[in-house]
């Protein structure tokens, strides 16, 4: 355990397991309805519930995690964060300074997590692996430093924000949600888009193409309302929501379009909309000093609402 500036780091090595109640399953039957696209109409809820289970827990796997400790932290909340990088790239490493300022900033305890990724692993493994971790903290979040009425968030950049927003949909016992640029609207149909294709602005359409073609098996993946947010009808149960959006951003108008469906739903939304910034600037504070400052101010505001 070594300390940097007012943080204490401590690297955790996660271990999902297989439920002891789940026997054995020969490779082909989990193969089987690992890909399966109908069920046997004469299959119980419980049988269906059971198959599910067993192939997603087929192989158990190690997720290794980093938790930010700050000194005096705060108990009473917890962040989850999970990195940028199109699923493709990024790591723990790459989003290290960042995490560790909205630690430092808010006090808070938080955890980034090195979910696995495309092409060798591709949806949904990754965010199954975003899943089963922020389900593991919440039902041990004491193991973490956190009273055990602590109130547990996620978070993420980019592609990150876009996995912290289906897990703050899928994973009961989530508080609050921060999605920094996220990509919410995957299936390009939002004008922002048409506007920023030049490569000056980083992240074009084709780039974003590039990377759903390494991250999804099927074009058909793009439209699970686990990966659409705006494919979603039933939103009145998603957590408080802070969108942090860059303006000159092709993913700008998804996290607009959501934030609209959330206030529609009666979900309480805080909008910051950063000017004259482009796609990633979050994760490069050196180069963005002020527009970084004005989100973590932004992100200190909103959790002491919460």
């Amino acid at each position: 355990m070594s300390q940097s500036n007012s943080c204490l780091f401590l690297r955790v090595r996660v271990f999902i397991t297989v439920p002891q109640y789940i026997p054995a399953a020969t490779a082909l039957v989990v193969l089987y309805f690992h890909r399966a696209t109908f069920w046997d109409p004469r299959f119980t809820d419980e049988t269906i519930a059971f198959l599910q289970l067993a192939s997603r827990n087929a192989s158990s796997q190690e997720i290794p995690i980093t938790v930010y400790t700050p000194i005096d932290a705060n108990k009473e909340k917890l962040g989850v964060y999970f990195h940028g990088g199109g699923w493709v790239i990024g790591s723990r490493k790459s989003h290290q300074t960042i995490v560790n300022t909205i630690a430092d900033a808010t006090k808070t305890i938080w955890i980034s997590v090195e979910y696995r990724l495309a092409p060798e692993h591709k949806y949904p493994v990754w965010l199954d692996d975003c899943c089963d971790v922020t389900q593991y903290i919440i039902q041990n979040k004491t193991n973490f430093g956190v009273n055990e009425t602590a109130k547990i968030g996620v978070a993420g950049d980019s592609a990150g924000g876009m996995i912290a927003s289906s897990v703050a949909r899928t994973i009961e016992g989530i508080d609050f949600q921060i999605l920094i640029y996220a990509g919410l609207d995957i299936t390009r149909e939002t004008p922002s888009y048409n506007e920023f294709t030049h490569q000056m602005y980083v992240l074009t359409p084709e780039l974003m193409d590039w990377l759903k073609e390494h991250a999804f098996e099927t074009s058909q993946d793009l439209k699970d309302p686990r990966i659409s947010a705006l494919h979603n009808t039933s939103l009145q149960d998603v957590p408080p929501c802070l969108f942090i959006v860059a303006e000159l951003d092709a993913l700008r108008d998804g996290s607009l379009e959501y934030q609209k469906l959330l206030e529609k739903a009666g979900v309480q939304t805080k909008l910051l909309v950063v000017k004259g910034v482009i796609h990633g600037y979050f994760s490069l504070p050196g180069i963005f000093p002020q527009a970084v400052a004005e989100s973590i101010n932004t992100i200190q505001d909103f959790m002491a609402s919460i």
